[in-house]
């Protein structure tokens, strides 16, 4: 859904943070967009394949930032979900790298830098 609304040029968007996702259309001439996406390295719904797959649809100044063991569900706080893949770490520790990879991302947009 992300991706979906920032596909179109949005003035007021800086960035695009991708968690455990990719972009459903092309967006890779969006230059003026920060982009980072956060992966699950064990995830078996947005596989690293999924995810390597897709990236000539996302900009190429985009920062990967993967998950060492992380699932899909770890992205969330649902429980697990059918055919996601088997965790290689603790949902705490995942969460907190991305949590950290998130706030790493967020803050270069507040610095006015262009991304990761």
């Amino acid at each position: 859904m992300a991706s979906s609304y920032a596909e179109t040029a949005r003035d007021e968007l800086d960035g695009l943070l991708l968690w455990a996702a990719y972009p459903v259309r092309d967006m890779s001439e969006q230059t003026d967009l920060a982009v980072m996406s956060v992966y699950g390295t064990n995830d078996g719904l947005a596989t690293p394949a999924d995810i390597d797959e897709r990236k000539p649809d996302l900009p190429a100044s985009t920062g990967y930032v993967p998950i060492d063991g992380a699932i899909h569900s770890y992205f969330g706080d649902y429980g697990l979900q059918n055919g996601d893949g088997t965790p290689g770490t603790t949902r705490a520790d995942a969460q907190r790298q991305i949590a950290d990879a998130s706030i790493r991302f967020l803050e270069t947009l507040d610095d006015g830098q262009d991304g990761p």
